[in-house]
């Protein structure tokens, strides 16, 4: 999986080579969505189609992350994390989180739709999520999964 991830990394880098006003953030937002979407992607397919599902996985992320990843200052992402933890702690499938980052006015919501346990044994969670900003509302799938009896890993 780790040379696919990287595959699909160079293909993204190199496809945004002549766009040469792209923001660090905006590069950031790219590479970190892609992998994480390939991450996703990876869970979600089986078989033939597992490349197929992360390859989407890469496509989704990677345009989410360009969108909205110069926008998001770190007391967004800490917001949003913190309130993914409480959404997959407190929230049934089907329901919908909303949060607020106060200082900047950013928002957002948290929608757990499916809840698992992979094949390690951790109980996961995959959900929707979006964030709105000044300039546009990002949409996004992620992946919670338990490892601790407080804790989450949170891919999004």
């Amino acid at each position: 999986m780790c040379k696919v991830l990287l595959i699909i990394a160079s293909i993204m880098l190199s496809a945004c080579a002549g766009k040469t006003d792209l923001t660090k953030g905006q590069v950031i937002g790219i590479v970190g969505g892609g992998v994480i979407g390939t991450y996703v992607g990876n869970y979600l397919g089986s078989g033939s189609g597992n490349l197929l599902f992360m390859v989407a996985g890469a496509s989704l992320g990677g345009l989410t992350g360009y969108a909205i990843g110069d926008e998001l200052v770190p007391s967004d992402r800490a917001e949003f994390k913190k309130s993914a933890k409480i959404a997959m702690d407190r929230m049934k499938d089907g329901e919908v989180f909303s949060w607020v980052n106060k200082d900047t006015g950013i928002a957002g919501t948290i929608k757990p739709t499916r809840s698992y346990y992979a094949e390690n044994g951790n109980y996961c969670r995959e959900f929707l999520a979006t964030i709105s900003t000044i300039k546009s509302v990002g949409k996004a799938d992620g992946l919670a999964c338990k490892i601790g009896p407080n804790a989450w890993f949170v891919n999004s």
